[in-house]
């Protein structure tokens, strides 16, 4: 059994088998036809095999059309586990590999060499599929017991394991702790010697029960590996691990953060992984990183007045073909567009902290404006929302409709009247 990371254990992507089974017919039949005998055969076979799996366990789905990639659900006593299954090019059972989440392995970590057997003596893989949930089955009414046998964890021992543990880590580490000693913040030194933060919330049956956490980590939530023997020292070390995955983003964000206007988050966290970025002339651009691929381009959306925006759109799909992953995500930007970013060294914050032109500030609800007249001589800036209300008051304002609802609205500028639109966003 091989443990998968989240990016690989993650959500999967529903599919029905009736598509599957209904696609095989029809293969089937053209094949039949066609006097293409074994390949009729071959099908069908892969018919029989999808319809036996899906009795056994209906949320596992064939990845391709040879079969030799499962991946899905398990569902064994209310409880569904991650599981994928790959088989050699021959389709070959006894031959496969799985993989599965956390709680899987946990499982069925004890019965490894059983699973092996199995695999070797079962004639097909959904009578393979059937051992494997009898196995499961087996494991988690074992649990069960024992956890009913397991004495309750009292207030004072989960005190006195909890000081023991931190004494044990070290107190320098510790950030926080609640009165209740039922919540506690440890305190982690990062790459480039920055401070990060994870809060640990024990369960009252703790260390029985594992913690839950919440770190300021980007991205991928943080995956506890967590065991009866455990100690707050193994979240400790699993939270180090996880903060060298991201050194590079923090690298990439702080030459961000450094050498450019950043309007939004006015305070950045070490968890976002958004910056908008002042151009000038009351526009901005967006720019969205995947933590795990710092290098890798990232997800754009330009801000501010159609005039403005339009021309370095064009400029940057002209030139995506040549984003360079050896460089940095702000040189690539800089090249790409041919334009110089405002900087904290040649501009102030005050040049891009211009107010909306309808409600006189400048923040609103946490937001900024981010809307712009198209009239290069007016170029007043707006919230999305002010100009969205304004237009929908105005009587000589219109709509445009689409299959979705109403879409566009146009109607005219509060300063100098010329024609402006705003197009309707379902996130707002």
């Amino acid at each position: 059994m091989h443990s998968r990371g989240k990016k690989d254990g993650g959500p999967i992507k529903r599919q029905t088998f009736s598509i599957s089974c209904e696609n095989l017919q029809a293969n089937s039949m053209f094949l039949s036809h066609s006097g293409l005998g074994e390949a009729a055969k071959c099908i069908m076979a892969a018919q029989k095999q999808s319809r036996e799996v899906f009795e056994i366990c209906p949320r596992l789905v064939p990845l391709n059309q040879q079969q030799t990639c499962w991946e899905g659900l398990i569902c064994v006593k209310g409880n569904e586990l991650h599981l994928r299954i790959e088989l050699p090019k021959d389709g070959d059972h006894r031959k496969a590999r799985l993989f599965g989440d956390w709680s899987l392995n946990q499982h069925l970590r004890s019965y490894r060499h059983l699973i092996g057997q199995r695999l070797l003596n079962t004639p097909d893989l959904a009578t393979f599929l059937s051992e494997l949930k009898n196995i499961l089955e087996h494991t988690m009414e074992h649990h069960s017991e024992a956890s009913k046998a397991q004495p309750g964890v009292t207030m004072a021992t989960r005190c006195s394991q909890v000081i023991h543990d931190v004494a044990r880590l070290g107190w320098e580490k510790l950030s926080s702790i609640d009165s209740s000693f039922s919540s506690l913040q440890l305190i982690c030194q990062g790459p480039g010697g920055s401070k990060h933060y994870i809060t640990v919330h024990l369960d009252a049956q703790h260390p029985i029960v594992a913690p839950t956490c919440s770190t300021d980590l980007p991205g991928e939530t943080f995956e506890l590996l967590w065991t009866h023997q455990s100690t707050l020292a193994d979240i400790y070390r699993q939270f180090e691990g996880s903060l060298a995955k991201y050194r590079e983003f923090w690298d990439t964000v702080a030459e961000i953060d450094n050498q450019t206007w950043v309007l939004e988050p006015e305070r950045p966290k070490p968890s976002d992984t958004s910056r908008r970025i002042a151009l000038g002339n009351n526009s901005s651009i967006q720019v969205t990183v995947d933590p795990l691929y710092p290098r890798m381009l990232p997800e754009f959306k330009f801000l501010g007045a159609d005039h403005v925006i339009n021309p370095m759109r064009e400029k940057l799909n002209a030139n995506l073909k040549a984003w360079d992953p050896g460089r940095s995500l702000l040189s690539n930007l800089k090249a790409l567009l041919d334009i110089h970013f405002p900087s904290p060294q040649s501009s102030r914050r005050e040049d891009f902290n211009e107010e909306c032109g309808i409600c006189y500030s400048y923040r609103l609800e946490g937001a900024i404006p981010d809307r712009a007249c198209d009239n290069p001589q007016c170029n007043k800036p707006f919230h999305y929302s002010c100009l969205y209300e304004w237009l929908c008051c105005l009587p000589t304002s219109h709509q445009t409709m689409s299959k979705f609802g109403f879409n566009t609205i146009f109607g005219k500028c509060p300063y100098c009247e010329e024609p402006v639109k705003i197009k309707r966003e379902n996130n707002r």
